[in-house]
Formats: structure tokens, sequence, C-alpha cells
């Protein structure tokens, strides 16, 4: 195999690993760009976003208005579970541009802002934790170590959307009326089984689309 494209393979592992058999301990990291997704989207509709806090158990919570206009509730509400795929993608593209760098320090940038609004110990401990990652990747790695950091940090951005689609199946199908998928099904009156299925394609092709374009950078 080419070494070049042994690095997008031997990433892809990495990723692989930290999304799927380290699920319990990473998920808090893919559930801080869904919950920023969600916060984001409040602050360009200008909705009030009270804080991020994370429970064990539970997942994430975004504090927001009880009653807002339909449509900002519907787009605060789709995009969580795109977040880390979209995520995902930017640092693919930020990859094809050769800036892993860049990807590292704009992860730092998004993490820090995004800890502004974070309001329990778990929240601030993941936010911070993933930061200083990162951080001490971009700042002290030599740019061979980065540029194999920077594709493991997007394959399991792409593969984590993907497997958070996991949690979301057991919640829909526990009959949960207060998953994204649920709420959905009440703004629209389409059924919340339907809301995974676009959730599940959606991620599923950014993991494709993506991973199929890493590899092919390294060809």
């Amino acid at each position: 195999m080419d070494r070049s494209l042994g690095l997008a393979w031997s990433t892809a592992l990495v990723g692989f690993v930290a999304a799927v058999p380290l699920w319990k301990f990473t998920k808090w990291t893919i559930t801080t760009a869904h919950e920023g997704f969600h916060a984001a989207a409040a602050v360009v509709f200008q909705q009030k976003v009270e804080g991020i806090t994370f429970e064990p158990g539970k997942g994430g919570l975004t504090g927001l208005p009880k009653k807002m206009p339909w449509f900002a509730d519907l787009v605060i509400t789709f995009v969580g579970y795109l977040g880390p795929s979209a995520v995902g993608l930017g640092g693919v593209w930020l990859l094809r541009h050769g800036r892993p760098e860049a990807l590292l320090w704009i992860s730092v940038g998004l993490l820090a802002v995004i800890l502004l609004k974070m309001r329990n110990l778990l929240s601030v401990t993941v936010a911070v934790g993933t930061g200083f990652v990162l951080y001490w990747v971009a700042r002290h790695w030599p740019d061979p170590a980065q540029l194999a950091f920077a594709y493991s940090w997007v394959w399991f951005l792409l593969m984590g959307g993907t497997r958070k689609m996991t949690d979301l199946f057991w919640v829909t199908h526990g009959g949960s009326t207060s998953s994204d998928a649920a709420v959905l099904q009440r703004l629209t009156l389409l059924p919340d089984v339907l809301w995974l299925g676009v959730f599940w394609l959606a991620t599923m092709s950014a993991l494709v689309y993506g991973g199929v374009t890493l590899l092919h950078l390294q060809r």
C-alpha cells in the first residue's frame, strides 16, 4: 500500500476506534458539536441561549425559550444532529486545501466560543479537555503528526455523527417525547421515525463523501 494512502486508512481506523469502541467516553465531544449547532442556530434566529449542560445518562441540553417562532424552532431543532458531520465536512474542505493546522486552530476557537455557554462541570470539562488536546497538537506537534491527528479528528467527527444515530434510534424506540426527532414530529406532524431516517441519511452521506474525499487526497 502506498505510504500516503496508508495515512488515510490508518487514521480512519483511529477515528473508528474513537467513535465506536470508546463511544462511552468520546460521545461527549460529539455532543458538544451537536449542542453547539443548536446554540448557533438560536443565535442566528435571535433566540436567547441560557446555557448548555451535559447530564450522564441523558445527554446534552441547550437551554432555549419555551416558546419560539415555528420556523426558528424547526431549524434550531433540526441542525443539532447534523452538527458533528457538518464540522467534519468543514475539516475535509480544509484538508483538501492543505490546511491541517488551520483546522486544529479553528476547532480550538469554536470550542472556546461554545465554552462561554457551558453551565455545568461535565460540559466545561469536555470543552476544556478537547480544546486543550487540539491546542497542544497545533502548538507543539510537528507537521507530519499534526496532519495525522487532523485526519483522525475529521474521521472521528464524521463517524461520530453517524454513530450518534444509534443513540437517537433507542431514544425514539423508547417513545421519548423530548428527543429532537419527537420535537420535529410535534412541529411538522411527520413521524419521528421519518426524521430519524433523514438524520441517518444525511450523516451517512457526509461520512461516505468525506471518507472518499480523504482517501482520494492521499492517492
